[in-house]
């Protein structure tokens, strides 16, 4: 009888344990719904202050990687409530004052995943925390990418093995090989991210890619227009519309890659990436709207070298050297007053008479030296530039 008693005494304790974490964990998710996100950390650590409940030290984690205010190399974060209102990324990587939360996550899934060896959420929730530092630190973490890879594809496996896997850890394991250059390997996990949700736009936009640099470029459009009508984030869906644009290209579609390259610009105006592939097409095709674009192109960065680079480039390739002479020459009197364009315009237009008359050339390079002796050093490097091309000119 004593031992019945016992017994029962026993399955109700842990009736009422299971119940109370059952129960604490609810409450916690309902603060977190309420953005009570440092309320709900610490509802969960009173609970379990040591970090040994599977699913307490997992929803934890998922607070501390979803809402954090700031982290110390996602070892030790802060955490704040917040009003249903605002958003906490209002509040990240500001001023303030935040109680911070020393939590390590990878060692104290890792310790948990020895005890609970077949607790396959565990080696989920480790993996997404690779990830994340992953993206957060680009391989200046306490563990470099070479160390961090590894690790994420062997615990997501071992969560796909065990049935805890979702769209997300799929994606993460394309991803993975996708930046080691394993295009074709890649390709079967975006396909299952995909299977499992094909609202996701970023797979189908990485599936692209890895068809692209596998040169099958019609599955490439396929998942790219995916990605284009899925995306809702403005340089998102302007990055999309380019790559579609991009696949056109080397399909020598000029039509479609320009009505794409013009989609992008439009979404995301002002583009670096949109405007120099739609310049390109102009030129080639002698739209009458390549003046304005060379404009609009030059005007990104007046004087930065890459714009003139790019525009050198460009015009030669299509065989139009004297009309990039003419539109720089153009730009003298836009740009009186500022001395660097003044300096950069006569420079350029010394290099491209470098190849057919090297008195004109000369003749640039100085008015390029005497404009940037007014705003520059005599030891920046621009100098060293202007001496090698007189040199040149006397060859």
């Amino acid at each position: 009888m004593r031992k019945i008693i016992i017994l029962l005494l026993t399955l109700l304790s842990l009736s009422v344990f299971g119940q109370t974490e059952i129960e604490t964990i609810k409450k916690a998710n309902d603060f977190i719904a309420e953005k009570k996100y440092e309320t709900a950390f610490n509802l969960l650590d009173k609970l379990d202050p040591a970090n040994d409940k599977p699913d307490v030290v997992l929803l934890k984690e998922d607070i501390l990687l979803n809402y954090f205010v700031t982290s110390i190399m996602h070892q030790m974060f802060a955490l704040t409530d917040i009003n249903k209102d605002e958003d906490i990324l209002d509040y990240r990587g500001k001023e303030g004052s935040f109680s911070m939360h020393m939590f390590q996550v990878d060692s104290i899934l890792t310790r948990l995943t020895k005890i609970y060896p077949t607790n396959c959420k565990l080696n989920k929730g480790l993996a997404d925390y690779y990830y994340e530092v992953h993206l957060k630190y680009g391989g200046r973490w306490l563990k470099d990418d070479k160390e961090l890879f590894p690790l994420i594809q062997t615990n997501f496996q071992k969560a796909i093995d065990g049935n805890c896997a979702d769209y997300l850890s799929y994606y993460v394991l394309g991803y993975i090989n996708l930046v080691q250059e394993k295009n074709k390997e890649c390709i079967p996990y975006f396909l299952k991210s995909i299977e499992l949700n094909d609202k996701y736009a970023s797979s189908h936009y990485n599936l692209a890619y890895a068809y692209l640099f596998t040169d099958d470029r019609e599955n490439a459009l396929k998942y790219a227009k995916n990605s284009l009508d899925i995306y809702n984030d403005r340089e998102y869906k302007s990055d999309a519309a380019r790559m579609v644009g991009q696949i056109y290209t080397e399909l020598k579609d000029d039509k479609n890659a320009l009505t794409y390259y013009e989609m992008a610009d439009k979404i995301d105006p002002e583009n670096y990436y949109n405007i120099k592939p739609i310049l390109n097409l102009y030129l080639k095709t002698n739209n009458k709207k390549a003046n304005e674009t060379t404009k609009a192109f030059f005007n990104l960065a007046p004087v930065n070298p890459t714009i003139y680079n790019d525009l050198e480039e460009i015009y030669f390739s299509n065989k139009k050297d004297n009309e990039l002479i003419d539109f720089y020459k153009s730009q003298s009197s836009e740009f009186k007053d500022d001395k660097k364009v003044q300096g950069s315009l006569n420079f350029y237009l010394a290099r491209i008479y470098l190849e057919t008359d090297k008195k004109v050339a000369k003749d640039y390079f100085i008015k390029a030296k005497q404009e940037f002796e007014k705003v520059f050093e005599k030891d920046h490097a621009v100098f060293n530039a202007i001496e090698e091309g007189l040199e040149q000119c006397e060859k």
